[in-house]
């Protein structure tokens, strides 16, 4: 039976005073910290509060500004594009959800700067954010560093689905490792569903890729795109992602998890030994 995306209700006295003049100096001289700075924006209509889009702009920039150090980059799948599709000028939605995985390996404690201001745009308004960290102190670096030898690749062809429409997801390895990929559904109380493999093998929650005479680091499964029996036909377009996840040692999945104790797991797992790629989606029902 194919893998299917299932939508289920699923950081002595002359030295004294030397010191001090440097403890002076420090508060005078903020220029001289090691400080990580970015922008970000969110694009939004009527039909979305500026503090709702102010706060997605926000927590777009301390991505950014978290990912500028620890030297790792958003995705364009990070950044998947939720207006248009809808027909309106901006999805809160789908950018929340957006939001709320985009989570890089590392946390920032606090920021030292944090603005915000919205601009006209023609037919639009746009929330324009700022932010400023101090690498030293504001920010949880993790120990381990990825391992640039072990890469994971994972495509589909297009980025919206109809209902039944059957697609295949590519994944590639650089090296050997066990691969899972789960569908994350936001839209259904954060529900992470195990599909590779199939929640009703009871037997195996990996999938082992090896490079020998027969087998190779490439493989592709077949999926089918369904709609929930929770979504309505009131709503034409519903943002899901499958994640795929690749580690160099054999991880026991679960059939199914919440979102926090998904990332819980991850989490766990030494930077070194894993990688994790996020594609988004979007289905309909039209």
């Amino acid at each position: 039976m194919k893998p299917q995306i299932i939508s289920s209700s699923l950081k002595f006295k002359r030295g004294s005073e030397a010191f001090l003049l440097l403890q002076l100096i420090g508060l005078v001289s903020p220029a001289c910290a090691d400080l990580s700075q970015a922008s970000a924006e969110y694009l939004y209509g009527p039909e979305t509060a500026k503090n709702d889009a102010c706060n997605l702009a926000l927590s777009r920039a301390k991505t950014k500004a978290l990912a500028n150090v620890l030297g790792e980059s958003i995705s364009s799948e990070e950044l998947l594009s939720c207006a248009g599709i809808t027909g309106k000028i901006s999805h809160y939605g789908c950018s929340l959800n957006q939001v709320t995985w985009s989570h890089i390996d590392g946390d920032i404690k606090k920021t030292v700067i944090e603005k915000t201001m919205v601009e006209v745009r023609e037919g639009a308004s746009a929330c324009v954010a700022d932010v400023e960290i101090d690498v030293e102190i504001d920010v949880e670096i993790p120990k381990e560093k990825p391992d640039p030898s072990f890469q994971l690749r994972a495509d589909i062809k297009q980025a919206i689905f109809r209902v039944k429409d059957d697609f295949n997801l590519d994944i590639e390895l650089s090296q050997p490792g066990y691969v899972a990929v789960f569908n994350w559904l936001p839209h259904e109380s954060n529900l992470v569903v195990r599909i590779v493999p199939s929640v009703t093998d009871f037997a195996q929650s990996y999938v082992y890729l090896k490079s020998d005479p027969i087998n190779t680091l490439k493989t592709s499964f077949p999926m089918t795109a369904l709609w929930a029996d929770s979504y309505t036909a009131e709503k034409k377009f519903y943002d899901e992602y499958l994640l795929v996840v690749a580690t160099k040692k054999k991880i026991f999945w679960l059939s199914k998890y919440s979102l926090e104790e998904f990332k819980s797991v991850l989490h766990s797992i030494p930077m070194g030994d894993k990688k994790l790629v996020k594609k988004a989606y979007q289905l309909t029902n039209n």
